[in-house]
């Protein structure tokens, strides 16, 4: 199965640290993650030096799922232009295409 997170918890980092991001290293996920998007806070991941985010880089890259932060969270927050390299900042209807066109068959929140 292919899925999307959508991450707006404040609870996002602990999932990501101690579930998700070992779960996809070890190859023992269950589902094949095709893509992430961050909202709120959760953008913050992406601003050079946080370890979540430099980790989430890596794996990304290496399995081929794409990370995506919300352009107005990211406005707000005064971090548009301050994000690690092949982040990528939209809105939903980008999520949307970005989805359908690498075949996610669930978007879970989270």
């Amino acid at each position: 199965m292919k899925v999307v997170y959508l991450f707006q918890s404040s609870m996002s980092a602990m999932l990501l640290e101690n579930m998700i991001i070992p779960q996809i290293e070890e190859q023992k996920h269950g589902a094949e993650v095709v893509g992430m998007f961050f909202l709120f806070d959760n953008t913050y991941f992406f601003v050079p030096e946080n370890p979540i985010g430099e980790k989430l880089v890596r794996v990304a890259d290496k399995y081929g799922f794409f990370l995506m932060c919300c352009d107005k969270c990211c406005e707000q927050r005064g971090i548009m232009n301050n994000l690690y390299q092949g982040v990528e900042v939209g809105c939903f209807p980008d999520l949307y295409k970005l989805a359908e066109t690498v075949g996610a068959q669930q978007v879970i929140t989270l």
